[in-house]
């Protein structure tokens, strides 16, 4: 695994953060998303891929139990944290997350999830 594999994580979070903060700026009015709860989450998925990026990184490729036991811990990690951010927002007393912004949420989660699995992909 080389560093040029970053780049797709990286992207993908500019490109998030970009849009997020377009939004926050161009909808003030607009409750349904809680735009500083997803950048944060944005950013825990982020720094989570490229925790998974150096721990896949010292995986014995040619071991594929260890590969699949790696991306599912992984993948299970991520919702941990996620799940416990969800929570500790909500019981902040800043009221409820909303489905709107967990579905947003949880779509990061994927495209991230998506670009990591990317990752172990094993070429002879």
């Amino acid at each position: 695994m080389n560093r040029k594999q970053l780049i797709p994580i990286l992207f993908l979070f500019v490109i998030a953060n970009a849009i997020l903060i377009f939004s926050n700026a161009y909808f003030k009015d607009v409750t349904v998303f809680k735009f500083k709860f997803i950048l944060v989450v944005n950013l825990i998925l982020f720094s989570m891929s490229i925790f998974n990026f150096f721990r896949l990184k010292i995986i014995f490729v040619s071991n594929p139990n260890a590969m699949v036991r790696s991306v599912m811990l992984g993948t299970l990690l991520k919702m941990v944290v996620f799940a416990g951010a969800a929570l500790a927002y909500a019981t902040q007393k800043k009221g409820a997350v909303g489905y709107p912004t967990l579905l947003i949420c949880m779509a990061l989660y994927l495209v991230y999830t998506w670009l990591e699995i990317g990752w172990t992909k094993i070429k002879h």
